[in-house]
Parts: C-alpha cells; structure tokens; sequence
C-alpha cells in the first residue's frame, strides 16, 4: 500500500514545485544565507524534485532518459564550460562564480527530473493543469496590480507593464508559455482555453517585447507544425496580434491621464525603470559584443562581462551619447550585458555560444519530432519562449525563467505512456 501512495503522489511533485519555481525571490517563504550561499524556498522546491526523480529511477528505471541522450550530453558540456571558465586568468571571484555556476546546474537537472516523473499522460495533465492555475492566479493579481488595487515592487503604480508576483521578465515569459500551451491545444481542436486567456492577459500585463518575440515564434511553430487549417491559423494568427496590440500600447503610451480621471493616483515612481530602455540596452550589448572581439574564442569568463566595460565604455558613450549618466555601468551600477546570448559571446565566446544555441536547438529538435502531438507542440513553444525572453535579460541563476528553459527542455524529452 504504502509503494502504491508512493507511485502516485512522487509525479505530483513537479506540479507542487510550481509555486515555488515562478515566484519573486521577495515572496518566496523561506530565504537562509549561508556565507555567500543563499538558499530559497525555490531550491528546496527544485531539491524535491530532483529527489523524487531519483527515487522514481530506482524503483521504475532510468529507461525514459534514452531517447534524450543528446540533449543529456550537450547539456553537460554547457554546463562543464561555465564551470571550467570560472577559472580563466586572472582569476576573479571564483568562488562567486561558481555558486552561480552551481545554481544553474541545479536547476538544470529539473530536465531529466521532469522525464523520470512524467511517465504517464496523466501525470503530465496534472503538471500542465497546476501551470496553469497558477498562471491564472499570476495574471489576476497582475490586473489588480493595473488597476491600482494592490501594491506592486514600488507600490501601486497603475496603469503600467505589471510584475505580478514574478517579476517583468519572468511574468511574461511564464504567461507566454501558459499561452503556448493553449495555442498548442487550439492548433489541434482541442479545449484549454484558461491557458489562452490567462496567458494572453499576463502577456500584455508583462508588456514584454521579447516575450511577445517568443510568442509569435511559437505561434509560427505550432500553426506550421500542425499543419492547422487556414481559418485555424487566421485565428492563431489574430490571437497574435492582439496580443502584439496590448504589449505595444503598454510600452509605446502612457495611460495615466486616465487613471487620473478616474481618481485613482500613482502613489511611487519607478527609479531604475527610467533607464531601462531599448537604446540602454543596445548600449549594453554594443558594449558585450566588443568583449567578445576582444576575446572571441572562449570569452573573458563566466559572469566577468559586467566588470570588463571600462576599455569599451568611452567608445559607448561616444556612440550612444543621449543615454542618462546612471545608463552607463559603473562599479556602482554593474548592469552587466544584459542579454543572455551576447552574454554568453562575452563570457565563454563563439564555443560557449555554440554549447548554449546547441542546448536549446537539440530540446526544440526532440518537440518537433513528435510530430502533431499535444505534448511536443507545447514544449516547442516553452522553448522557443524561453529563448526569445532571454534577450532582455543576462545569465541570471535561480529565476523563473531559468526554472521555465530547463522544464520547457524537459517537457520535449517526456515521452508518455
């Protein structure tokens, strides 16, 4: 009996890790430092995990992880690189670099966690279904936050691009892949429809550019993938376009004169989001990019882009000169590069590039081979999501979107019984 509990409750654990796993570290419920480790409700979350997946490999065997070799393999190169970089010369903050470093390996292994675990449709219904119920509960706190019902990070700001209780980035990629999941099922008549509203809300809420980039890959994907008919893809395609219409207006227009009118005031403003901009950003990468000319191979390092500006920063601020002085990085303002794969050219160069487009490229070639199922299709549009988000954002360890590439890797290599 108790082996019996057992089989049926240790699939549940990826879906009870979702609270956790998409959640701002100021929420998070439990937050220990240990010297300069800091450990949050999250890795414990992901800790659980990894642990049922163990258990579930002991006792069912390690036979679904097959299929996925390559992605296994390609994975761990990655991952050994932003180790072994950690040590090039001069050695700067190793020990820093290599909790990070760490962090990231441990959130990888909810790939192969997830493909232990899932082992039936049902179990992978459960885990789609508490997604998406906590993507509804992202976007409706998101909407409250628009309205000026609840306060945000900075108090109650209506009438914004929302962070909900994730954060920018990380709430419009998590909506965008609640939003896969119900194009995914749309594409193939099938009835999610909570996904597709709430993903399509917390989307437009994020207000997300690289989001939205994400989701209208998606989109092309699972439309062409399914081969849907013409109206079905005239429908995905106005789903799209709606949705690129609520992103734009929240980041081209500032609808304050309405809230005004109604009564309801801005009680903060934001500090540091006057300088995160499209010309901040490009600044950054241009900055990123000359790195990397400088060391094209094998980069200057994992995480050492954010303190080697200063031979580029001249040239900068001569290229990009309207750019406010607090844009600029500073020792004080380590914006780092800001972009995940020109991160990854300045810090391990074309080889630690070539490892991360690999890792990605490999998990979408896995979705894609299952043809017009439900499953690759969804986990097609997470990766795909996944990669177009990381444009506006760096290598950051432990943070939702982190948590969504590795499941979104995941799902693709699930194969149900």
């Amino acid at each position: 009996m108790s082996r019996l509990r057992a089989a049926e409750l240790v699939p549940l654990l990826p879906a009870a890790a979702i609270p956790f796993l998409f959640l701002h570290r100021r929420y998070q419920p439990l937050h220990v430092s240990v010297g300069p480790l800091d450990v949050f409700a999250s890795d414990l979350a992901v800790a659980a995990v990894v642990a049922a997946a163990l258990y579930a490999g002991w006792r069912a065997g390690w036979t679904p992880l097959r299929p996925a070799r390559a992605l296994w393999l390609v994975t761990a190169a990655f991952l050994a690189l932003l180790v072994v970089s950690c040590f090039w010369t001069p050695l700067e903050h190793v020990k820093t670099h290599l909790i990070t470093a760490a962090k990231i390996g441990e959130y990888a292994l909810l790939a192969p966690s997830l493909v232990l675990l899932l082992r039936r449709r049902l179990d992978v219904e459960r885990f789609l279904l508490a997604f998406t119920a906590w993507s509804v509960a992202a976007s409706a706190w998101g909407l409250l936050q628009f309205v000026g019902a609840v306060n945000e990070f900075e108090g109650k700001r209506p009438g914004q691009r929302e962070v909900s209780f994730l954060g920018i980035h990380d709430f419009a990629a998590f909506s965008a892949a609640a939003l896969a999941i119900g194009l995914a099922a749309y594409a193939l008549g099938e009835r999610r429809r909570v996904a597709l509203v709430s993903g399509a809300v917390g989307t437009i809420l994020a207000a997300s550019v690289f989001a939205l980039a994400g989701v209208v890959l998606a989109a092309a994907a699972i439309a062409l993938r399914a081969r849907v008919p013409l109206r079905r893809a005239a429908a995905i395609g106005g789903i799209v376009v709606v949705v690129a219409v609520g992103v734009l207006a929240l980041r081209s227009y500032d609808v304050s004169g309405f809230f005004s009118f109604l009564g309801i005031q801005k009680t903060s403003a934001a500090r540091t989001e006057d300088v995160q901009t499209g010309s901040q950003r490009a600044m950054l990468a241009y900055i990123g990019l000359r790195i990397w000319e400088d060391h094209p191979l094998l980069g200057v390092g994992f995480e050492r882009s954010a303190d080697r500006y200063r031979p580029y920063l001249a040239d900068a601020k001569r290229k990009f000169p309207n750019q406010p002085a607090l844009a600029y990085p500073s020792p004080k303002h380590r914006w780092g590069v800001q972009n995940f794969w020109v991160q990854l050219l300045a810090d391990l160069g074309v080889v630690g590039l070539a490892l991360g487009l690999a890792t990605f490229l490999t998990g979408l070639a896995l979705a894609v081979r299952r043809g017009t199922a439900f499953l690759g299709l969804a986990a097609a549009g997470w990766i795909l999501v996944a990669a177009g988000t990381w444009n506006g954002v760096g290598i950051v360890a432990g943070i939702p979107l982190e948590a969504l590439t590795w499941l979104g890797l995941g799902l693709a290599a699930v194969r149900p019984e």
